[in-house]
């Protein structure tokens, strides 16, 4: 189990790491800790995690913007902050469980159980994307793209009525974070299953994917028996 811990005071930090060590003990596989936005953010993008505990005010720094950035990842939040009065705001970002401050090691114990009983009881796939628009985000759902092309260090996100969105992210991460009904066709491309029409062979024993609106996409030989397979099985 890989967990974040973003907390602005460092003896805090430190007593959340001792709790989940205490509670977790061999199912932590890695810990990080981030005392800034800016760290949690550049930690986000670097590495996978399955669970973030949050504070809301990092010396004037409002979690919520983290959290507007994690609703495209795989993990799941639970926020420990001293101001209760924002549970319901936070809740509405889909965070799992809200820890008041201060708290005891018990407290977490109980929210990390929670933690367990809701992974154990279904799958959990990205369903939205973020795209960085100047200082603030733009959040919208994975299944309206039609697929994404690489862009130097960045991705493209096609979107089904024609926009492009540029995300802060490698196809690689992208990859392993999308739900199962995305496809890498080729190392520049991931498609989204639904909207592949036919895929054919073309001269020079190359391969193409036609996707619904006349889009052709460039299909790696090596993928093609997985993409077979795959659309056999969707």
């Amino acid at each position: 189990m890989r967990i974040l811990i973003v907390e602005d005071e460092p003896p805090v930090a430190r007593y959340i790491e001792r709790c989940c060590r205490n509670i977790l003990k061999n199912k932590i596989k890695t810990i990080d800790i981030c005392f800034t936005l800016q760290e949690a953010s550049t930690a986000i993008q670097k590495k996978s995690f399955d669970l973030c505990l949050l504070d809301l005010n990092l010396k004037g720094a409002s979690g919520y913007d983290l959290l507007r950035l994690s609703v495209s990842e795989t993990f799941h939040t639970i926020i420990i902050s001293a101001h209760t009065e924002q549970a319901v705001e936070a809740f509405q970002y889909g965070v799992l469980d809200f820890v008041p401050k201060p708290f005891e090691e018990e407290d977490l114990r109980s929210a990390l159980k929670r933690y367990f009983d809701r992974i154990q009881k279904q799958k959990w796939e990205m369903k939205y994307l973020t795209a960085r628009k100047g200082d603030s985000f733009v959040v919208y759902p994975v299944n309206h793209v039609l697929y994404f092309k690489a862009a130097d260090v960045y991705v493209e996100a096609h979107l089904q009525d024609g926009k492009v969105e540029l995300l802060n992210k490698t196809m690689d991460r992208l990859e392993q974070i999308l739900p199962p009904s995305f496809f890498r066709i080729h190392r520049s491309y991931i498609v989204a299953l639904s909207t592949i029409e036919s895929y054919t062979h073309i001269e020079g024993g190359t391969c193409q994917v036609h996707l619904k609106g006349e889009i052709h996409l460039p299909l790696s030989r090596r993928r093609t028996k997985d993409l077979k397979e795959r659309m056999e099985l969707s």
